[in-house]
């Protein structure tokens, strides 16, 4: 049988650092060891395989398209091995809690010194995505995430209901002077979903034609087309657990005449069964009823 060849894997991790930084220097002061040390690695890689990796110039380094290929098969694995050994010595009382951009930066974190006033030990790190291209980040202890009404949620635990009503600006709202459900189409109305799924979903409950809505300016995210409904730019269907800031000041108000409409769940899912893990999810159940 053929003998297979025996690779060091921290050549291979020397090899991804410097293909990453594409600097021998640069690589050199990530891990610690002169450049020198740093080139006799990858020399010893490329002998051993009988490869050229690199084209090397005056103090720099770039890829060949053999060693473009092998950076990108071996750079994810380097990048999960970094990662699950960091989980291994990362303090239990540290957790990592991904959701999207906007319910980061409307409820989570605004909320989060109540959390730290019930938990002082525990520390949060907080990682985002927009809602569009989430995906359950490998490492992170506990994920949060938005359902419409019709998506599969199996194995996501519940956090709320996302309740949507439109908001507008006093300003805005003042140049209407009748509040009645007829001159709804006379207001712009900003998108921030794709498709306007969600407008059409509240025009059916109020058996609106969503066709009447005057469509104005469009966002690619909740935080931003709220920004743009305070400034007056239209009426956003927003969900309420993102507009409390606003509707306490004044800066928003709801849109006479119309309720609430549930267009989907908030969901959460953990990895993780640490005590500080299940305090925090704990706390979240209770500041979602809080709200209700």
């Amino acid at each position: 049988m053929q003998q297979r060849h025996r690779v060091s894997l921290n050549a291979i991790r020397v090899f991804a650092i410097v293909a990453r930084t594409g600097s021998l220097t640069a690589a050199g002061v990530e891990l610690g060891v002169t450049s020198g040390a740093v080139s006799h690695q990858l020399k010893k890689l490329e002998d051993e395989l009988g490869v050229n990796f690199f084209r090397r110039g005056n103090n720099t380094v770039s890829l060949t398209d053999v060693g473009q290929r092998f950076y990108q098969e071996v750079a994810p694995a380097i990048g999960l091995i970094e990662r699950s050994a960091d989980a291994l010595y990362r303090d239990e009382n540290e957790i990592s809690v991904h959701a999207t951009t906007s319910l980061a930066l409307r409820w989570l974190i605004p909320s989060l010194d109540r959390f730290r006033a019930l938990c002082p030990q525990v520390r949060v790190r907080v990682e985002t995505s927009s809602a569009r291209g989430f995906s359950v980040v490998a490492d992170s202890d506990v994920s949060i995430r938005h359902f419409r009404m019709w998506e599969a949620a199996d194995g996501w635990e519940f956090l709320a209901r996302d309740l949507r009503r439109p908001v507008i600006s006093p300003s805005l709202l003042a140049k209407d002077t009748d509040h009645h459900k007829e001159t709804l189409p006379d207001l712009p109305a900003l998108q921030c979903c794709v498709g306007n799924w969600d407008w059409k979903l509240w025009c059916e409950a109020f058996d609106i034609p969503s066709a009447t809505l005057k469509l104005a300016h469009a966002f690619d995210t909740d935080d931003a087309a709220l920004h743009a409904c305070v400034a007056g730019l239209g009426m956003l269907l927003a969900p309420t657990i993102l507009t409390g800031r606003e509707t306490k000041s004044g800066a928003l108000v709801a849109l006479p005449a119309y309720e609430p409409v549930e267009t989907g769940t908030y969901r959460y899912q953990r990895r993780s069964e640490s005590r500080a893990v299940r305090q925090f999810c704990r706390w979240m159940d209770s500041e979602m009823k809080s709200l209700e």
